[in-house]
């Protein structure tokens, strides 16, 4: 039993400000299990776009216990914390019916598969973090499985999960 997840990083809203002149040079890293993932850094905004998407594969052998997301202010000698965000792997598809809460595992570009702003939380209390990420997380199937089949596969798949 093997799945493609999809994690679509689409972008941030109201980041915290890391540079003198008022804005970030955000870029975000995502760790699922021992690999890892990055978006390119966009200059200059609280507010960047990255509209990409990274695809892990999934196997009973493998399952991740979560998903996490860490958004970076790059500078010339180092980077800024700005915030970060886990999500428990049984959890990635809770929020994808528009924010509702249906937990409805859905392949990617099913159109009732929306996008979720997710509250970047602090590190420690001396983090200045604000803002959101907004993430998709779906389902990569070539055989077009129904809903209630997708269902009981993910269920099957993230039953592994040792958290």
């Amino acid at each position: 039993m093997e799945t493609t997840l999809r994690i679509g990083v689409l972008a941030a809203r109201e980041l915290a400000a890391a540079d003198k002149d008022g804005s970030s040079d955000p870029y975000a890293v995502i760790r699922v299990a021992n690999k890892k993932y990055e978006t390119i850094v966009i200059k200059k905004t609280l507010n960047p776009v990255w509209n990409t998407s990274f695809d892990i594969k999934i196997s009973e052998v493998n399952v991740p216990p979560h998903v996490t997301v860490t958004v970076w202010d790059d500078d010339r000698f180092g980077r800024d914390f700005l915030g970060e965000i886990t999500i428990p792997i049984k959890q990635v598809f809770a929020r994808n019916n528009g924010g509702l809460n249906d937990g409805c595992p859905r392949t990617f570009d099913d159109p009732a598969n929306q996008p979720a702003a997710y509250t970047l939380q602090k590190r420690s209390s001396k983090n200045e973090v604000k803002g959101d990420i907004v993430l998709k997380f779906g389902i990569v199937d070539d055989n077009n499985k129904s809903l209630e089949e997708l269902w009981h596969f993910w269920d099957n798949l993230t039953d592994k999960v040792r958290t």
